[in-house]
């Protein structure tokens, strides 16, 4: 798993490249956490466009850092995912408990 950061106002978007399993979710946590702590960002979108696979270990990744960012008022989001992620989401019922985002210009 490949993240790459950029800014886009006061969010904070992070690229996630390859598969989200339980072989990556505990670097992209680390990374992440470090993000949320160290930084403390406002806003954090997964751009989701370039993860091809997610199993239960990603899917709890997800909650927890929405949770996380949500208590301390912030915000959590995903941007673009495939289909096979949203399909992932979907049977997980989660599609509706994170924001998603279709498209770079509904981040404002």
């Amino acid at each position: 798993m490949e993240l790459k950061f950029r800014e886009k106002g006061k969010h904070k978007i992070v690229r996630l490249i390859g598969s989200m399993d339980i072989y990556t979710a505990s670097k992209v946590k680390k990374e992440i956490t470090q993000i949320i702590d160290d930084e403390e960002c406002e806003s954090i979108v997964f751009d989701m466009s370039e993860v091809h696979h997610m199993d239960s270990s990603g899917i709890a990744l997800l909650a927890n850092i929405q949770k996380k960012m949500k208590s301390a008022g912030n915000k959590f989001g995903l941007l673009t995912p495939t289909n096979d992620i949203m399909g992932v989401l979907k049977l997980s019922s989660l599609d509706t408990f994170f924001t998603i985002y279709q498209s770079d210009l509904q981040i404002t």
